[in-house]
């Protein structure tokens, strides 16, 4: 399956723009109403995503969904921004792959060239400034600068 979303869904990805949040759909993703796609959006897995309705991904934007990635309502994914829902278990000499998921409550912004880290919660409201990295979850809305990631005062 991911080889057939790797190629056909990729071409159809891009000869029928106005067709993305239903190509999504048919490769098993839960996208809402009025979602915006641009023509470079990376998407790794789609059955792994649930989307809100009315978000927005810009351009060259990365949804690596080996994990489950979880958008609320109304949240702007900007230019090479990166949600990272896979890692390895570095403790353990063989590397194994992790899946930890990410959610991203509604109303949220993450700005150009951010980095979400697996297991990221954050709450809604939640300003990511571009080129933050974020590696730990905020249960309250704040705005986040900066690498490591911390809460504007």
């Amino acid at each position: 399956l991911r080889v057939i979303w790797g190629t056909f869904g990729r071409f159809l990805w891009t000869i029928f723009p106005l067709c993305r949040s239903s190509l999504l759909r048919i490769f098993g993703a839960k996208v809402g109403k009025g979602c915006t796609f641009a023509r470079t959006v990376q998407i790794t897995i789609p059955w792994n995503l649930i989307i809100g309705n009315n978000c927005h991904f810009a351009e060259r934007s990365i949804l690596y969904s080996l994990g489950t990635i979880t958008l609320g309502d109304n949240v702007r994914v900007d230019t090479r921004a990166h949600l990272c829902a896979g890692s390895h278990d570095m403790k353990d000499t063989t590397f194994p792959l992790t899946r930890p998921p990410i959610m991203i409550g509604e109303n949220s912004f993450i700005g150009i060239d951010a980095y979400i880290a697996p297991t990221v919660i954050l709450a809604p409201n939640t300003i990511v400034h571009p080129r933050a990295s974020v590696y730990r979850s905020y249960d309250k809305s704040v705005e986040l600068i900066g690498n490591p990631a911390k809460a504007v005062e």
